[in-house]
């Protein structure tokens, strides 16, 4: 709809299909509401990444940054992309990333189309809308209007490696309240750094470089460390965002930042306080970041096991084997820095005792692990002093149940059945036994996770108005309908009864719809007061059992 105004915009995720793009396929790359870091091996796709996250968004005219350009970069500036790569990537259409946000609370998925740039002989990439909606106020083959900068790795062209005819120095106009951000930003990073507001221009003509530099009190803004330089870029995009917000008021939708290589050059003391400081002013700006890095000191920072909170809309994306690569799930710290490494898997002495949470099968524990993701299971070992470790048996809940009374191990183990177990009293007492949340009025095998899920997505089907019509509306696929919900969960009737058997299969060949759709999303902010409840009481148990494993 034309002339809708944007108000809100939000990076969600990049998904790879199949055949791949480069070598990029079958992954899903999501990003996080306020700092993402992407790490992993060289050639791994992390420039890919970032090239393709760049060139959805941005605004391509209107106010320009204090880099002299407007807020946006095509990814044929970021990545190489040969014009023999187009017929491949036109052959299979439907194979093509697709890059998915929400603009003003609705999702919009655009496609990265590549087509042709015949004089330059090289290929471009079109963000085309995937099933535009009417009300969709982006346009069909449009970036996204989130103002985006993207960093790449010219902003550490030296200019004391330049010929003095390509360096221009001038006067900055910056305004003296982005001034503050810039000098503020960088006395944060650099311990002693003794700047002040006499902020330049600097450019490099021939390498495409301009940045900005806050005045040094001991030597020329010219006379910088790659550090400094580094950082001088980074504390020049805070501030342009700083100016449009200034500049766009209530208009102003929030700002992507996109840095390649985020730790080159920094001590890692700095680091640490980059990392900071890049959270700190992504909150006041209202920005979302996105960094590839190679510092291990950088990942703990973010990560919830080393510096960073289990709490925080931060995440660490790792990515696994370059020949093939994928997106590793819930990796401690310990694992992914042993993958950058190459170690071989070799038993390390824990430095907290695990703690085992045992289920009926991988159905009840991907259930709860919806209920409690990592970060959040994190947060509560670290309160504990465990590490919180998901078992799925593949055993019966009343054969689950009585675990304890034939090897006393399992005492000192949290026992979690479905909902249609009953818990004796011996094993109340143990207070190690508790019930995945079920809703009331369920009865028999509808109490078991699969078919609880199975039953809810019914119930969406056939609302018409109420929590249930809003949760279909707000699932994490464009135009959801309950026709859609139909044909993609119970095609030709299938799935319609709810014995076990045929349930775990249905949920086996859904489980990965079921979370890319936000089904399991949708259940928990319709039960949010059962789910609630039943956080606490896990946490009660792990209380209890946690003691008796120091």
């Amino acid at each position: 709809m034309a002339g809708v105004a944007i108000q809100n915009v939000l990076v969600k995720s990049i998904e790879f299909g199949h055949p791949p793009f480069r070598k990029l396929a079958r992954l899903e790359v999501p990003i996080s509401p306020r700092l993402t870091l992407i790490a992993g091996h060289n050639g791994i796709g992390k420039s890919t990444i970032l090239g393709l996250l760049t060139n959805t968004f941005g605004l391509t005219d209107g106010p320009k940054s204090y880099f002299g350009e407007h807020y946006y970069a095509n990814i044929e500036k970021i990545v190489y992309l040969a014009i023999d790569e187009v017929d491949l990537a036109q052959e299979n259409i439907s194979s093509q990333p697709i890059v998915t946000s929400e603009v003003n609370g609705n999702t919009i998925k655009k496609r990265c189309a590549m087509t042709k740039r015949v004089k330059e002989r090289r290929a471009r990439v079109v963000p085309r809308t995937v099933d535009r909606a009417d009300d969709d106020p982006v346009g069909q083959d449009a970036k996204v209007p989130l103002p985006t900068i993207y960093l790449g790795i010219r902003r550490l062209a030296s200019i004391g490696e330049a010929n003095d005819s390509d360096v221009t120095v001038a006067i900055s106009a910056m305004a003296d309240e982005d001034k503050i951000i810039m000098t503020d930003f960088m006395k944060s990073v650099i311990t002693g750094s003794e700047v002040t507001n006499n902020v330049t221009e600097q450019s490099i003509r021939g390498v495409n470089k301009k940045s900005s530099q806050p005045g040094y009190k001991n030597h020329d803004a010219l006379a910088v460390s790659m550090g400094q330089d580094s950082l001088g870029s980074i504390a020049t995009a805070l501030a342009s965002f700083s100016k449009l917000k200034r500049e766009q008021g209530a208009s102003y939708a929030g700002g992507l930042l996109v840095i390649d290589e985020l730790d080159v050059g920094f001590h890692p003391h700095a680091i640490d306080r980059l990392a900071k400081g890049l959270k700190k002013y992504a909150r006041q700006l209202s920005l979302q970041i996105v960094a590839t890095t190679h510092s291990p000191r950088l990942i703990t920072a973010v990560h919830p096991d080393g510096a960073g909170d289990a709490r925080a809309p931060d995440s660490v994306l790792y990515l696994l084997d370059t020949r093939s690569p994928r997106v590793a799930e819930n990796q401690s710290l310990e694992a992914i820095l042993d993958d950058m490494a190459l170690r071989d898997d070799e038993p390390v002495k824990a430095t907290k005792p695990v703690l085992g949470v045992y289920f009926e099968d991988e159905e009840g524990k991907q259930f709860f692990e919806a209920l409690m993701p990592p970060a959040k299971r994190t947060s509560l070992g670290r309160k504990y002093g465990v590490r919180i470790k998901l078992i799925g048996l593949g055993v019966g809940g009343s054969n689950l149940v009585k675990l304890p009374d034939h090897d006393p191990i399992f005492k000192d183990r949290v026992l979690i059945v479905d909902a249609d177990t009953s818990i004796p009293a011996k094993a109340v007492r143990r207070r190690n036994t508790i019930k995945l949340p079920c809703p009331s009025g369920a009865r028999g095998t509808s109490r078991s996770p699969e078919n609880i899920v199975k039953n809810f997505i019914r119930s969406m089907i056939t609302a018409d108005d109420g929590e249930l019509r809003d949760a279909l509306l707000g699932l994490h696929v464009s135009n959801p309908t309950s026709d859609k919900l139909l044909e993609s969960f119970f095609p030709n009737n299938s799935g319609e009864g709810d014995d076990r058997d045929s349930s775990k299969s249905w949920w086996g060949e859904r489980w990965l719809k079921i979370k890319r759709w936000g089904i399991m999303e949708a259940w928990i902010s319709v039960n949010s007061e059962l789910v609630k409840r039943f956080i606490e009481e896990f946490e009660s148990t792990v209380a209890s059992t946690s003691q008796r494993l120091q």
